[in-house]
């Protein structure tokens, strides 16, 4: 057994809910490590009224044992014995048991699945999202892995940089815009990028960890084909955040922040097929699309692709890889300013919003995405109206989280 040292306990209601381990105590009087908790406990008291309870608990257990001290205090005290050995023995069992604690790390690493390079967030070593970029890709894009190890999002291009799939230039969780324009001339950053395009430039990362999570931080310069007379590129500079962790080991979580600021004025358009943030599934599921579903929130109807309401909160995708089934989740910060949601069959949905900025003026986004594996839907490919019931109620949930973790 190992006790840390360094805190004085100020308090016994965390104990009270072992009671098992308390008979441990009591029916071992004897033991050495009986004797040794009552002694830490004492030697932790933060005055004297506690001492005494401490000294009447070591009475009781070693009465051949007593400490002088013990002589002058009141066996009225004898009240509190149960409860000091529920305390005592919470003491046993916290310093038995090591609290777990998942191990995150973000690397940095050629990509190993094509061109360009890669950042990986793991836990316990095993990947659980990757930022791509770089040369041979057309923008920066999250990679969002599966229970199995699997990819969950779409990659976009083979090994060898070569395009892969339906629409292969939706990546993972993304943002970009089909039609920008400045003094610098018009730009299509969703569909291209690279040489002899508009590209983005990942300048430096800071990235860090916590208990829980972990997160990628990466400075972004949007960049055009051509210089202005001071001899600047730069459309927009960013910071983009991309935090990772896994509540209640359930599933996925990825906090976005997008934080841009114009370096020129500009203007962010396009169609609500082609601009804004979105998540695409992997290639595999385009080859799948008739098992796919939706649900969003508000409910309205559908359209053709298309949900247009002033009030965007969620909407959600569900999809099967291999023989997994997933959900995958976008929430809308209100202060977005979202009008319109994009979503097809194949597994691309979004929130699309156009902008038009001045010199210097900022322009930020939040979203929060929840990637999670599923049972697999009771009528396939459809979910039950229970299934949809209970996953509606859970994403509205999420929701609400979200909504209080902006506060």
């Amino acid at each position: 057994m190992s006790v840390r040292a360094g805190k004085r306990v100020r308090g016994n209601h965390a104990a009270a809910a072992v009671e098992v381990s308390a008979v441990n105590v009591s029916a071992n009087p004897g033991s050495s490590n009986s004797a040794f908790l009552l002694d830490f406990a004492l030697g932790q008291a933060t005055n004297h009224s506690t001492k005494q309870q401490f000294f009447i608990a070591k009475l009781s257990v070693f009465p051949h044992n007593c400490p002088s001290q013990m002589k002058g205090f009141s066996i009225v005290t004898r009240i509190h014995f149960k409860l000091l050995i529920k305390f005592i023995a919470g003491l046993a069992f916290v310093a038995a048991v090591p609290l777990a604690k998942a191990d995150w790390k973000v690397v940095e690493l050629p990509n190993p699945l094509g061109p360009g390079k890669a950042v990986d967030v793991l836990q316990d070593g095993k990947p659980v999202t990757r930022l791509v970029h770089g040369d041979g890709q057309i923008k920066p894009f999250l990679h969002v892995f599966g229970g199995g190890g699997e990819l969950v999002t779409n990659p976009g291009v083979d090994k060898e940089g070569k395009g892969a799939g339906l629409f292969n230039h939706h990546r993972g969780i993304f943002i970009g815009w089909n039609r920008i324009s400045s003094d610098l001339g018009n730009y299509d950053m969703w569909h291209k990028g690279g040489p002899g395009n508009g590209r983005y430039d990942i300048m430096k990362f800071e990235n860090t960890t916590t208990n829980d999570s972990a997160s990628i931080v990466a400075y972004i310069k949007w960049r055009a084909t051509q210089k202005d007379a001071s001899g600047s590129d730069v459309m927009i500079s960013e910071r983009r955040t991309f935090k990772v962790s896994r509540p209640g080991s359930k599933y996925t979580q990825v906090d976005t922040s997008f934080e841009m600021e114009a370096q020129r004025d500009i203007s962010l358009g396009g169609d609500l097929q082609h601009a804004g943030v979105h998540f695409r599934a992997h290639t595999e599921v385009a080859t799948r699309n008739k098992e796919t579903s939706y649900l969003w929130e508000p409910p309205n109807a559908a359209g053709k692709g298309k949900v247009i309401d002033d009030n965007h909160q969620w909407a959600r995708l569900l999809f099967p890889i291999g023989k997994r089934w997933y959900t995958a989740q976008e929430m809308n910060a209100p202060a977005n300013g979202v009008k319109e949601l994009s979503w097809r069959d194949y597994g691309r949905f979004g929130y699309f919003l156009p902008k038009k900025l001045k010199k210097g003026e900022p322009f930020n986004l939040k979203f929060r995405f929840a990637i999670e594996q599923v049972d697999a839907p009771a009528n396939a490919p459809k979910q039950s109206d229970a299934q949809a019931k209970a996953s509606h109620q859970l994403c509205a949930e999420r929701y609400e989280a979200f909504l209080k973790s902006l506060k």
